[in-house]
């Protein structure tokens, strides 16, 4: 190395310990603190600063490494408009001191003054953002028609109007919101420009989604909806929100509304970091941060939010650790393609996109982590109800692994625990013990109500060099793995059971830049349905190539009662389709495929799974084998998130002719 650049190095390292060791904490609470005491006082911590206001017009003033302490227990009401960058070595800290639960920034309002308007609707002044209502701790639902379920309409002109020829022009919903279910995926919110005998015009709005006749809509967001106990609707022209209460008194309830739209705002800010806080109530995103490098947000808290809780553009190096996010209308964590590098890691992310018609339009929404940056990881992540996907995920070399995801398609579906639909190319992306269970799809609004289509482990149109690995998937209404217009995918190792269908590979090839299923490698899989309604496995193609699909083989099927319906194939061969079924035998004849894969009885079975990061021990009442005839006597230890089939030694007979 030559003197000079060490030199450099010297000089860098200097500043940076110097930034270091003068650095200091600024401290605030909101019941003992003054906003009048000096800079100088308030690193004291007796003697606090108070407000949020005071900290936004010091910002400027903090240096890299300073420290931002809130006081645990106390509540901050406003935002958080970062003005400042910190230093790679030296980030600025936002954090906690003292004892009790952790400081709490706090971006709503409290409604008061009610005024009966009639027929059960109050109305209070409300200068604010009114994003969002909460009443009691609870986030309600606007205002709409009908109040559940869906209206359907027969026809559509482009994505500008729909029209229903059973709507009551005695309403007249000529304002508000038309919140359309133009696809099983898409719930999209447009604002109504008229409404004509039984056609409403709307504005089109940033979505391209176009109706689809026969599908689903509902009103919102007109004060003509209020009948319900919560329901609201907020008129910005007058600044009035308007509740229904119905014979209750408003008084005897704490309603709150945002007062903000984002609680922390960052834009081109960098090397912060946020640690043991609460974030609560925004109007949009709890935290909004466009072309931020290395913001870390750690063991905090966040919500009540109108949008998403965290959403990111063009951010890199991005952490969300060991963080609580509940009750999001839109999103827990949204990245773009730019956000490469990022780590979102032992979060718990429960209760989000749980009411249709409150989280944004167009795809990627409803979800509970989506992300698109090159060389993400998601990693031991608990994801409990979420109205869409669990992990949306895409990016060269990027990883979801030792995720827990349960209760998910409650709002809308033809989605998935763990979805991958690359609309350009990226490779070597990684699923890797994840425990997916209750996908449970909703078929409102569509024309095929009694079809649940929720997978476990979805991977769609174009995708490619995906790696599908010691997962387990279960109680999945349609799939447990789906493998749609995709090539190059690697399943091995995988515990797939009682789900409606094991194993799907579906090509349709229905636009015409879908890929063909190629190159796949299906090994060593445990693919097993429990009941005989339910399949091992299913092949469709528009075509007649299965056999082109990839090598399948070394896998343990179940073997149902109904043996004839264990796998099923669908393909075009001279023009005409032909639907077929076979037993486990049948299908190794018939494809060439699965020559050296074996055959599990379907009773006395026992399922275990760990989705936890200890090793779990189960007492077992009788001797088991397990697929690999291993034999366990008196117990079983699973490893973390890992699972096992077990088959009582008296009816375990492996075939595998």
């Amino acid at each position: 190395m030559k003197k000079g650049v060490k030199c450099n190095l010297l000089l860098i390292a200097i500043i940076l310990f110097c930034n270091q060791a003068y650095a200091v904490s600024y401290y605030f609470s909101s019941t003992l603190g003054n906003d009048d005491y000096t800079s100088l006082q308030a690193r004291n911590p007796a003697t606090p600063w108070k407000s949020l206001e005071k900290l936004n017009t010091f910002f400027r003033n903090i240096n890299t490494g300073d420290s931002i302490l809130f006081k645990r227990g106390d509540v901050f009401y406003g935002s958080i408009n970062v003005t400042k960058s910190g230093a790679v070595f030296a980030p600025i800290h936002f954090g906690a001191y003292g004892t009790g639960k952790k400081p709490e920034i706090n971006g709503l309002a409290t409604l008061k003054k009610w005024k009966l308007v009639g027929n059960g609707i109050y109305e209070s002044n409300c200068e604010t953002t009114g994003n969002t209502l909460i009443l009691n701790g609870v986030q309600q639902a606007l205002g709409r028609y009908p109040n559940k379920g869906y209206l359907s309409f027969e026809s559509h002109s482009g994505n500008n109007s729909i029209t229903d020829n059973q709507l009551n022009e005695a309403i007249n919903w000529g304002s508000g919101e038309v919140v359309i279910k133009k696809t099983r995926w898409i719930i999209d919110r447009n604002s109504i420009v008229s409404h004509k005998g039984g056609t409403i015009t709307y504005r089109a709005g940033n979505t391209t989604y176009v109706p689809t006749n026969g599908y689903g809509y509902f009103i919102q967001n007109n004060v003509k909806t209020l009948d319900q106990f919560g329901e609201w609707y907020l008129d910005s022209v007058h600044h009035s929100m308007m509740v229904y209460f119905g014979n209750k008194n408003p008084n005897n309830f704490v309603v709150n509304t945002s007062a903000v739209n984002y609680i922390v705002d960052v834009r081109r800010y960098n090397y912060l970091t946020f640690d043991g806080l609460t974030f609560t109530g925004a109007g949009n995103n709890a935290f909004n941060i466009v072309q931020s490098k290395k913001i870390s947000i750690i063991n905090c808290s966040i919500n009540l939010t109108g949008t998403e809780a965290i959403i990111a553009s063009y951010s890199p190096f991005l952490t969300v650790k060991d963080c609580i996010i509940d009750h999001s209308l839109s999103g827990g964590i949204n990245m773009d393609a730019g956000c490469v590098n990022a780590t979102i890691a032992n979060n718990t992310i429960k209760n989000t996109g749980l009411l249709p018609g409150m989280g944004k339009s167009n795809s990627g929404t409803y979800e509970a982590i989506t992300s698109f940056g090159d060389n993400t990881k998601i990693e031991k992540n608990r994801i409990d109800s979420v109205g869409y996907n669990g992990i949306y995920f895409g990016g060269n070399t990027s990883t979801a692994k030792n995720n827990f995801i349960t209760y998910f398609c409650l709002t809308k579906d033809d989605g998935a625990g763990i979805y991958i639909g690359d609309w350009s190319k990226t490779v070597n992306k990684k699923v890797i013990g994840n425990i997916v269970l209750h996908g449970v799809g909703n078929s409102e609004g569509t024309l095929h109500t009694n079809s649940m289509q929720a997978e476990g482990i979805y991977i769609d149109d174009n995708t490619e060099s995906v790696i599908i690995t010691n997962n387990t998937v279960s109680l999945c209404a349609n799939n447990g793995i789906k493998i749609h217009n995709a090539k190059d995918i690697d399943i091995f190792n995988n515990t797939i059971v009682d789900n409606g269908v094991q194993l799907r590979m579906e090509q349709d090839h229905y636009i015409a830049t879908s890929s063909y299923i190629r190159n796949n490698n299906v090994r060593n899989n445990t693919f097993f349905a429990k009941t005989d309604t339910q399949q091992t496995a299913k092949f469709s193609t528009h075509q007649d190539d299965i056999k082109a699909f990839g090598q399948i083989d070394s896998n343990f099927y179940s073997s149902p009662k109904n043996l004839v319906t264990a796998i099923k194939s669908s393909s075009v061969k001279n023009g005409k389709t032909v639907n077929s079924s076979y037993t486990l035998v049948n299908w190794k004849a018939n494809s060439g495929k699965d020559r050296f894969s074996s055959e599990l009885p379907t009773e006395d079975i026992l399922f275990e799974y760990n989705a936890s990061n200890e090793v779990k021990t189960i007492t077992l009442k009788k001797k088991y084998t397990d697929v690999y005839k291993k034999s366990y006597n008196n117990k079983v230890t699973l490893d973390p998130y890992c699972s096992i089939i077990l088959v009582a030694n008296k009816t375990l007979t492996l075939a595998s002719n």
